[in-house]
Protein backbone atom coordinates (compact mmCIF):
# COMPACT_ATOMS: atom_id res chain seq x y z
CA UNK A 1 0.00 0.00 0.00
CA UNK A 2 1.56 3.36 -0.52
CA UNK A 3 0.48 6.27 0.90
CA UNK A 4 0.84 9.86 0.50
CA UNK A 5 1.67 11.30 3.95
CA UNK A 6 0.61 14.26 3.82
CA UNK A 7 -3.08 13.01 2.53
CA UNK A 8 -5.02 11.54 4.81
CA UNK A 9 -7.81 8.67 4.03
CA UNK A 10 -10.29 10.01 1.23
CA UNK A 11 -13.46 8.99 2.95
CA UNK A 12 -12.15 11.15 5.98
CA UNK A 13 -12.42 14.53 3.83
CA UNK A 14 -10.37 17.10 5.84
CA UNK A 15 -10.76 16.00 9.36
CA UNK A 16 -10.29 17.70 12.92
CA UNK A 17 -6.34 16.70 13.91
CA UNK A 18 -6.00 16.93 17.63
CA UNK A 19 -2.18 16.28 19.04
CA UNK A 20 -2.52 16.56 22.72
CA UNK A 21 1.41 16.48 23.91
CA UNK A 22 4.27 18.40 22.12
CA UNK A 23 6.76 18.69 24.62
CA UNK A 24 8.34 21.53 23.13
CA UNK A 25 7.59 25.44 24.35
CA UNK A 26 7.77 28.87 22.02
CA UNK A 27 10.58 30.21 20.50
CA UNK A 28 13.24 30.45 22.91
CA UNK A 29 12.44 28.29 25.70
CA UNK A 30 14.07 25.57 27.10
CA UNK A 31 13.20 22.57 24.69
CA UNK A 32 13.08 24.30 21.24
CA UNK A 33 16.00 25.82 19.52
CA UNK A 34 13.58 26.36 16.22
CA UNK A 35 10.47 26.13 17.22
CA UNK A 36 9.06 27.84 14.06
CA UNK A 37 9.99 25.21 11.57
CA UNK A 38 8.14 22.91 14.07
CA UNK A 39 5.20 24.47 14.15
CA UNK A 40 5.30 24.90 10.19
CA UNK A 41 6.07 20.98 9.66
CA UNK A 42 3.01 20.39 12.23
CA UNK A 43 0.51 22.54 9.76
CA UNK A 44 2.46 20.80 6.51
CA UNK A 45 1.12 17.62 8.50
CA UNK A 46 -2.70 19.32 8.52
CA UNK A 47 -2.48 19.10 12.44
CA UNK A 48 -5.19 21.51 13.74
CA UNK A 49 -4.59 21.84 16.97
CA UNK A 50 -1.63 21.30 19.25
CA UNK A 51 -1.25 21.06 23.18
CA UNK A 52 2.36 22.52 24.35
CA UNK A 53 4.21 21.64 27.29
CA UNK A 54 4.95 25.06 28.49
CA UNK A 55 6.42 23.80 31.85
CA UNK A 56 7.32 20.45 33.95
CA UNK A 57 7.83 19.67 37.34
CA UNK A 58 11.60 20.79 37.13
CA UNK A 59 10.30 24.79 36.98
CA UNK A 60 9.23 27.07 39.61
CA UNK A 61 6.40 29.98 39.44
CA UNK A 62 8.34 32.50 38.58
CA UNK A 63 10.43 30.28 35.60
CA UNK A 64 6.64 28.88 34.57
CA UNK A 65 5.18 32.81 34.56
CA UNK A 66 7.99 33.99 32.31
CA UNK A 67 7.79 31.11 29.83
CA UNK A 68 3.58 31.11 29.51
CA UNK A 69 4.03 35.13 29.20
CA UNK A 70 6.53 33.85 26.20
CA UNK A 71 4.18 31.97 24.55
CA UNK A 72 1.27 33.64 25.10
CA UNK A 73 3.42 36.89 23.13
CA UNK A 74 4.87 34.45 20.36
CA UNK A 75 1.30 33.40 19.48
CA UNK A 76 -0.52 36.73 19.87
CA UNK A 77 1.98 38.65 17.52
CA UNK A 78 1.63 36.16 14.29
CA UNK A 79 -2.41 36.21 14.10
CA UNK A 80 -2.39 34.80 11.11
CA UNK A 81 -0.93 31.61 12.00
CA UNK A 82 -1.95 31.20 15.29
CA UNK A 83 -5.34 31.01 17.55
CA UNK A 84 -4.54 30.48 21.05
CA UNK A 85 -7.43 28.63 22.18
CA UNK A 86 -10.00 29.29 24.95
CA UNK A 87 -12.79 26.60 23.83
CA UNK A 88 -13.77 24.41 21.28
CA UNK A 89 -15.26 26.51 19.14
CA UNK A 90 -11.84 28.10 18.77
CA UNK A 91 -10.62 24.78 17.56
CA UNK A 92 -13.02 24.40 14.89
CA UNK A 93 -12.70 28.33 13.99
CA UNK A 94 -9.47 27.81 13.46
CA UNK A 95 -9.66 24.60 11.64
CA UNK A 96 -12.12 25.98 8.98
CA UNK A 97 -9.59 29.34 8.49
CA UNK A 98 -6.70 27.07 8.01
CA UNK A 99 -4.56 28.27 11.09
CA UNK A 100 -2.77 26.58 13.69
CA UNK A 101 -4.82 26.12 17.24
CA UNK A 102 -2.40 26.04 20.63
CA UNK A 103 -3.31 25.72 23.99
CA UNK A 104 -0.67 25.27 26.98
CA UNK A 105 0.03 22.55 29.46
CA UNK A 106 2.10 20.95 31.96
CA UNK A 107 3.75 17.90 32.91
CA UNK A 108 3.70 17.62 36.46
CA UNK A 109 2.19 20.07 38.89
CA UNK A 110 5.37 21.27 40.66
CA UNK A 111 4.82 24.91 38.80
CA UNK A 112 2.07 25.09 41.20
CA UNK A 113 4.96 25.70 43.98
CA UNK A 114 2.08 23.77 46.08
CA UNK A 115 -0.57 27.00 46.23
CA UNK A 116 -3.76 26.23 45.24
CA UNK A 117 -5.05 29.67 44.25
CA UNK A 118 -2.50 29.33 41.45
CA UNK A 119 -4.69 26.81 39.72
CA UNK A 120 -7.43 29.43 38.49
CA UNK A 121 -4.44 31.95 37.62
CA UNK A 122 -3.06 29.19 35.32
CA UNK A 123 -6.43 28.36 33.74
CA UNK A 124 -6.73 31.99 32.76
CA UNK A 125 -3.71 32.39 31.02
CA UNK A 126 -4.08 29.20 29.01
CA UNK A 127 -3.31 25.72 30.98
CA UNK A 128 -5.83 23.29 29.82
CA UNK A 129 -4.81 20.39 31.09
CA UNK A 130 -2.25 19.25 34.29
CA UNK A 131 -0.82 15.75 34.48
CA UNK A 132 -0.72 14.80 38.78
CA UNK A 133 3.30 13.82 38.68
CA UNK A 134 6.11 13.87 36.36
CA UNK A 135 7.63 9.69 36.77
CA UNK A 136 8.48 10.56 40.58
CA UNK A 137 6.75 11.66 43.80
CA UNK A 138 5.77 15.06 44.10
CA UNK A 139 3.44 16.80 46.75
CA UNK A 140 0.39 15.37 44.48
CA UNK A 141 1.28 12.06 44.44
CA UNK A 142 3.78 9.30 42.87
CA UNK A 143 4.98 8.89 39.49
CA UNK A 144 5.09 6.11 36.93
CA UNK A 145 8.65 5.07 38.20
CA UNK A 146 8.14 5.29 41.88
CA UNK A 147 9.19 1.85 43.64
CA UNK A 148 6.26 2.13 46.01
CA UNK A 149 3.13 3.60 44.59
CA UNK A 150 1.36 5.38 47.99
CA UNK A 151 -1.75 7.18 45.81
CA UNK A 152 -3.40 10.40 45.98
CA UNK A 153 -2.03 12.60 48.88
CA UNK A 154 -4.45 14.92 50.41
CA UNK A 155 -2.73 17.80 49.08
CA UNK A 156 -3.67 16.02 45.83
CA UNK A 157 -7.32 16.06 46.20
CA UNK A 158 -7.61 19.20 46.98
CA UNK A 159 -5.78 19.84 43.71
CA UNK A 160 -8.02 17.85 41.35
CA UNK A 161 -11.21 19.65 43.58
CA UNK A 162 -9.66 22.99 42.37
CA UNK A 163 -8.63 21.93 38.84
CA UNK A 164 -12.78 21.03 38.69
CA UNK A 165 -14.11 24.38 39.98
CA UNK A 166 -11.87 26.00 37.46
CA UNK A 167 -12.43 23.40 34.74
CA UNK A 168 -9.06 22.64 34.18
CA UNK A 169 -8.61 18.77 32.69
CA UNK A 170 -6.76 16.32 35.22
CA UNK A 171 -4.11 14.58 33.26
CA UNK A 172 -2.55 11.25 34.39
CA UNK A 173 0.14 10.56 32.34
CA UNK A 174 3.70 9.72 33.65
CA UNK A 175 1.51 9.10 36.93
CA UNK A 176 1.68 5.75 39.31
CA UNK A 177 -1.08 3.88 38.60
CA UNK A 178 -2.99 3.88 42.02
CA UNK A 179 -2.21 7.77 42.56
CA UNK A 180 -4.28 7.93 38.85
CA UNK A 181 -6.70 5.67 40.07
CA UNK A 182 -7.20 7.62 43.09
CA UNK A 183 -7.36 10.85 41.01
CA UNK A 184 -10.40 9.30 38.60
CA UNK A 185 -12.32 8.92 41.98
CA UNK A 186 -12.01 11.96 43.30
CA UNK A 187 -12.38 14.00 39.77
CA UNK A 188 -16.14 15.05 39.10
CA UNK A 189 -15.16 15.57 35.56
CA UNK A 190 -13.91 13.36 33.01
CA UNK A 191 -10.13 12.69 33.37
CA UNK A 192 -7.40 11.62 30.08
CA UNK A 193 -4.38 10.38 29.60
CA UNK A 194 -2.60 12.68 27.25
CA UNK A 195 0.06 10.37 26.25
CA UNK A 196 0.90 6.98 27.13
CA UNK A 197 0.31 3.70 25.59
CA UNK A 198 -0.58 0.37 26.57
CA UNK A 199 1.30 -2.06 29.48
CA UNK A 200 -0.55 -5.12 27.90
CA UNK A 201 0.92 -4.56 24.39
CA UNK A 202 4.28 -3.74 25.81
CA UNK A 203 5.31 -4.07 29.36
CA UNK A 204 6.70 0.00 30.31
CA UNK A 205 6.22 1.84 33.14
CA UNK A 206 5.36 4.60 31.59
CA UNK A 207 2.52 2.82 29.68
CA UNK A 208 -0.83 1.97 31.53
CA UNK A 209 -2.66 -1.10 32.25
CA UNK A 210 -6.27 -1.71 31.38
CA UNK A 211 -7.19 -1.11 34.83
CA UNK A 212 -6.50 2.58 34.51
CA UNK A 213 -7.73 2.43 31.08
CA UNK A 214 -11.47 1.48 31.73
CA UNK A 215 -11.11 3.45 34.73
CA UNK A 216 -10.41 6.86 32.51
CA UNK A 217 -13.16 5.50 30.22
CA UNK A 218 -15.91 5.25 32.81
CA UNK A 219 -15.19 9.37 33.14
CA UNK A 220 -16.37 10.07 29.88
CA UNK A 221 -12.43 10.64 29.23
CA UNK A 222 -9.52 9.49 26.59
CA UNK A 223 -6.53 8.02 26.30
CA UNK A 224 -3.94 9.48 23.88
CA UNK A 225 -1.12 7.23 22.40
CA UNK A 226 1.84 8.17 21.87
CA UNK A 227 4.85 7.72 19.21
CA UNK A 228 7.85 7.20 21.66
CA UNK A 229 9.59 3.98 20.32
CA UNK A 230 10.96 3.18 24.07
CA UNK A 231 7.46 2.40 25.00
CA UNK A 232 6.09 0.91 21.90
CA UNK A 233 8.21 -2.09 21.66
CA UNK A 234 10.95 -4.21 22.88
CA UNK A 235 12.59 -2.72 19.79
CA UNK A 236 12.77 0.29 20.67
CA UNK A 237 13.24 1.96 17.39
CA UNK A 238 9.95 1.28 15.68
CA UNK A 239 8.38 4.15 14.96
CA UNK A 240 6.03 3.11 12.69
CA UNK A 241 2.37 3.84 12.18
CA UNK A 242 1.70 0.21 12.33
CA UNK A 243 3.76 0.05 15.91
CA UNK A 244 1.23 2.92 16.92
CA UNK A 245 -1.98 1.38 16.13
CA UNK A 246 -1.30 -1.82 18.09
CA UNK A 247 -1.90 0.58 20.86
CA UNK A 248 -4.65 2.25 19.70
CA UNK A 249 -6.71 -0.93 18.58
CA UNK A 250 -5.50 -2.64 22.15
CA UNK A 251 -6.98 0.60 23.78
CA UNK A 252 -10.42 0.82 21.25
CA UNK A 253 -11.48 -3.29 21.64
CA UNK A 254 -10.86 -2.67 25.32
CA UNK A 255 -12.97 0.58 25.93
CA UNK A 256 -14.32 1.54 22.48
CA UNK A 257 -12.68 3.70 19.65
CA UNK A 258 -14.48 7.40 21.59
CA UNK A 259 -12.13 6.63 24.32
CA UNK A 260 -9.21 6.81 22.15
CA UNK A 261 -6.89 9.96 20.41
CA UNK A 262 -3.27 10.52 20.39
CA UNK A 263 -0.31 12.69 22.03
CA UNK A 264 2.76 11.79 19.56
CA UNK A 265 4.77 13.31 22.05
CA UNK A 266 7.18 14.39 19.56
CA UNK A 267 10.86 15.27 19.93
CA UNK A 268 12.11 16.47 16.47
CA UNK A 269 15.43 17.84 17.51
CA UNK A 270 16.52 14.55 19.31
CA UNK A 271 19.90 15.69 19.93
CA UNK A 272 18.88 18.56 21.51
CA UNK A 273 16.30 17.11 23.99
CA UNK A 274 19.01 14.63 24.76
CA UNK A 275 21.74 17.06 25.86
CA UNK A 276 19.66 19.66 27.34
CA UNK A 277 16.84 17.99 29.05
CA UNK A 278 17.51 14.48 29.34
CA UNK A 279 21.00 14.88 30.58
CA UNK A 280 20.12 17.76 32.67
CA UNK A 281 17.55 16.15 34.38
CA UNK A 282 18.65 12.97 35.43
CA UNK A 283 16.38 12.39 38.28
CA UNK A 284 13.42 12.19 36.36
CA UNK A 285 14.91 9.60 34.07
CA UNK A 286 16.78 7.18 36.77
CA UNK A 287 15.23 3.88 35.51
CA UNK A 288 13.25 3.02 32.30
CA UNK A 289 15.80 2.45 29.95
CA UNK A 290 15.69 6.30 28.52
CA UNK A 291 19.23 6.73 27.33
CA UNK A 292 20.75 3.34 26.63
CA UNK A 293 20.50 4.05 23.15
CA UNK A 294 19.36 7.42 20.96
CA UNK A 295 15.33 7.67 21.80
CA UNK A 296 13.38 8.03 18.69
CA UNK A 297 9.86 9.88 18.32
CA UNK A 298 7.66 9.89 15.64
CA UNK A 299 6.62 13.03 14.07
CA UNK A 300 2.84 14.56 12.64
CA UNK A 301 4.19 12.70 9.39
CA UNK A 302 2.93 9.45 10.95
CA UNK A 303 -0.41 10.79 11.62
CA UNK A 304 -2.21 9.99 8.21
CA UNK A 305 -0.64 6.60 7.31
CA UNK A 306 -1.72 5.80 10.80
CA UNK A 307 -5.29 6.84 9.65
CA UNK A 308 -4.66 4.60 7.03
CA UNK A 309 -4.00 1.77 9.04
CA UNK A 310 -6.52 1.65 11.16
CA UNK A 311 -8.69 2.21 8.29
CA UNK A 312 -7.40 -1.19 6.76
CA UNK A 313 -7.75 -2.90 10.18
CA UNK A 314 -11.55 -2.35 10.00
CA UNK A 315 -12.15 1.03 11.79
CA UNK A 316 -15.28 2.76 10.65
CA UNK A 317 -14.72 6.13 9.30
CA UNK A 318 -16.77 8.02 12.53
CA UNK A 319 -14.62 6.69 14.60
CA UNK A 320 -11.59 7.55 13.08
CA UNK A 321 -12.42 11.32 12.54
CA UNK A 322 -13.35 10.20 16.87
CA UNK A 323 -9.67 9.79 17.05
CA UNK A 324 -7.90 11.97 14.80
CA UNK A 325 -9.80 14.73 17.21
CA UNK A 326 -13.37 14.92 18.03
CA UNK A 327 -12.87 12.36 21.08
CA UNK A 328 -10.27 15.14 22.64
CA UNK A 329 -13.01 17.90 21.41
CA UNK A 330 -15.71 16.35 23.49
CA UNK A 331 -13.45 16.26 26.56
CA UNK A 332 -12.53 19.39 26.36
CA UNK A 333 -16.32 20.80 25.68
CA UNK A 334 -17.38 19.08 29.00
CA UNK A 335 -14.43 20.08 31.00
CA UNK A 336 -14.05 23.72 29.91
Amino acid sequence: MSVNLLNYPEPLGRPIVCDMTLPQGPAGSLEAPDFDSIMTERARCRVTFTSITIASDELSVGETVRWIAAARRYFSSQPDRYVLIEGVADIRAAHAAQKSAVNLHFQGTNPLGGDLKLVEVYRRLGIGHMLLAYNYRNLTGDGCHESSDAGLSTYGRELIAEMNRVRMIVDLSHTGTRTALDAVEASKQPVIVSHSNSRVVFDHQRNIPDELAKAVAATGGVIGVNGVGLFLSAARSDISAQAIARHASHFANLVGPQHVGFGLDSVPNVQYFTEHFGRKHPDRFRVGGYFKQTPRFAGPEVIAELAQVLLDSGWSVPDLQGFLGENWLRVMGQVW
